[in-house]
């Protein structure tokens, strides 16, 4: 029987690594049903309580969990390998049998090792230590990597990355980057994203479905063309003194749809309800901030919606397909439209965003939040409702192209497998 160990993922909190997580585990099931899958999280506790799937288990990847558990006893682990020991390695905790039993450990960090976010170092080589002291194969799937232009970046992104077996960038400018490193396991070409291959059977929460089923009802009965607006508390917190403020500008922006006759569906890509106004993996205190602004306006609250509870990526697609386009701050809320073939706006923060689209030929209706230019992305909104032929076309000229690149990382795991 086949054991899969996943890192780097959540079935709750960032609902783009949700999608990435469900996605992997279910291509990886049609190729062999009954295999094992241990999934290392950031958040145990919150997963736990929603996986309904009995042959998914649940391990600890805090920063604590790291530091205190699977990084100490992987050394021991590797030492009681040695002869007249190993016998003695039932008695070590599970994730770290479940760990050295896997046949491989598939890292789906969306971003590591790129300058500006030093911080992060440290998770991004301690993630993958104990796989390495274990001798378990370690896979990088589709993400964005580099530059790698600070030495302490490159020092340690060269040190880890060269002893995973094989790494799959997401983008050409990833894949640039990475070839500045010389790396022998680079996969050979840039791949899409996994979350692009995601299905809805392979969901393993139930999150809100009696909250979403009722905010689907309300939108189907709408009379007004419904726009979509996913904000990103990421953005609202990047914010610097001398920009223009995230919310406030979408506020603004959403306020001026209405006067113009449209109806608004402000929605989130990463909900962590529990946490209030906390804005870590959590994007609904943005979306409430928004909607009260809105509120307080005496024009079109009645065309206003708002989600205001914890929704997993079935949820998000199914209240999306509502829409006629969706505005986006989140990559997986991207990658969620791209794939149903729905018309998408970006306001980004990096190359990533433009990366994708550009695949697509919708380079141009990707916008750089620190410019803020809400009358452009009005027009492009106001222009795409009213003829979205173009987009559309294009969205279903690439899309097969896209949906087989990312397959490409799964043939290559399949291969690896077997």
């Amino acid at each position: 029987m086949k054991s899969v160990s996943i890192i780097a993922a959540t079935i709750s909190g960032n609902r783009g690594a949700e999608a990435m997580l469900t996605t992997t585990i279910g291509e990886i099931r049609q190729r062999y049903p009954d295999c094992r899958f241990n999934v290392f999280s950031y958040y145990p506790q919150q997963d736990s309580v929603l996986n309904r799937d009995d042959r998914v288990t649940i391990y600890s990847a805090t920063p604590l969990a790291i530091v205190a558990l699977l990084l100490p006893f992987s050394i021991l682990f590797a030492l009681f390998k040695l002869p007249l020991l190993n016998k003695l390695l039932g008695i070590f905790p599970a994730p770290l049998q479940a760990l050295d039993q896997s046949d491989v450990l598939i890292d789906l960090a969306g971003v590591a090792f790129i300058d500006g976010r030093e911080k992060f170092l440290p998770y991004n080589v301690l993630t993958l230590v104990p796989a390495f002291l274990l001798n378990t194969p370690v896979v990088k799937l589709s993400q964005a990597l580099g530059p790698f232009e600070n030495p302490l970046n490159r020092i340690l992104a060269l040190a880890t990355l060269k002893q995973c077996k094989q790494i799959f960038a997401r983008g050409q400018g990833t894949h640039q980057h990475l070839q500045s490193l010389k790396l022998n396991n680079l996969f050979a070409s840039p791949v899409a994203d996994v979350a692009f291959r995601h299905q809805s059977d392979y969901n393993l929460s139930e999150e809100s479905e009696r909250e979403v089923a009722a905010l689907a009802k309300q939108l189907e009965a709408e009379q007004r063309p419904l726009i979509g607006v996913c904000p990103s508390s990421v953005l609202a917190a990047k914010q610097a003194s001398d920009e223009a403020d995230y919310s406030n500008s979408l506020s603004e922006l959403c306020q001026q749809l209405l006067d113009r006759g449209y109806a608004i569906l402000l929605f989130p890509n990463a909900t962590r309800q529990s946490q209030g106004e906390k804005l870590r993996n959590n994007d609904l205190p943005v979306v409430q901030r928004i909607a009260q602004q809105l509120t307080h306006s005496s024009n079109g609250a009645g065309s206003l919606y708002a989600v205001d509870f914890d929704i997993n990526t079935n949820g998000i697609k199914r209240l999306m397909s509502a829409c006629r386009i969706v505005l986006v701050s989140r990559f997986h809320a991207m990658i969620a439209a791209l794939s149903a073939k729905q018309p998408v706006i970006v306001i980004g923060w990096s190359h990533k965003y433009k990366e994708v689209m550009d695949s697509f030929d919708l380079g141009e209706l990707v916008y750089d939040f620190k410019q803020a230019e809400m009358e452009r992305i009005l027009q492009s909104i106001v222009a795409i409702t009213e003829n979205d032929a173009d987009v559309r076309e294009k969205l279903h000229q690439h899309l097969p192209g896209i949906v087989e690149s990312s397959a490409q990382q799964f043939e290559y795991l399949f291969t690896n497998l077997d």
